[in-house]
């Protein structure tokens, strides 16, 4: 049986939605959500879409948010790599800096408070690049047992430039927090984190 078509504000997007799903989720090798007819609409009024899928080849479960910024996706990659400016959006980001740099990607270290309970963590990961489109990130070394995921960013083709932003992210933080309650601090924090860069990203501060 054929879901109906939700005739909501989401209909500009779900009929463009012949273009916006054939073009860009249905299509897009380099994104792995694809999105319910549900999703699509609360997309369309802006909200954040929120999920947990697997995390590849360990069985662990990823914590994936997506939202619909208005723009191109230059001035949001810009600001999702400049340290400076993620510790004003990512919730709990104490510190970061770059430690190396080369062709394909960057050293970082963060300095995190999970949890106001927990102790402040630094860790290190390696962040890999595809200018404008994706990054892909893993723990190197540092006090959490895992912390991996990506930022993926695609363009929406027709009408005023948008840009779809798809947040991945597994953490495992050992002794300090069961797997469970830190799933549940990401279903929290995501949203904000993607909330808070659409703030940004929109703030007439914005360079």
């Amino acid at each position: 049986m054929k879901r109906p078509i939700m005739k909501s504000v989401a209909w500009p997007l779900l009929a463009a939605g012949g273009i916006f799903c054939a073009a860009f989720f249905c299509g897009n090798p380099l994104l792995a959500f694809q999105f319910e007819e549900s999703e699509l609409a609360r997309l369309a009024r802006g909200e954040v879409v929120v999920r947990v899928e697997p995390s590849p080849g360990q069985g662990n479960e990823r914590v994936q948010a997506a939202i619909l910024i208005d723009g191109p996706a230059e001035p949001i990659w810009k600001i999702i790599n400049d340290c400076q400016q993620t510790k004003e959006f990512i919730t709990g980001l104490k510190g970061c800096r770059v430690l190396q740099q080369d062709g394909a990607g960057e050293l970082i270290e963060h300095r995190m408070q999970i949890s106001k309970l927990l102790p402040e963590v630094t860790y290190i990961f390696r962040a890999e690049y595809e200018l404008h489109r994706r990054i892909d990130f893993k723990k190197r070394s540092g006090d959490l047992k895992e912390f991996e995921g990506s930022w993926v960013l695609g363009g929406i083709t027709g009408g005023k430039p948008r840009t779809l932003v798809v947040y991945s992210l597994f953490l495992d933080a050992g002794s300090l927090l069961p797997q469970w309650a830190a799933q549940l601090i990401l279903k929290q924090d995501l949203p904000e984190i993607l909330l808070a860069l659409r703030k940004r990203v929109s703030s007439p501060q914005n360079p």
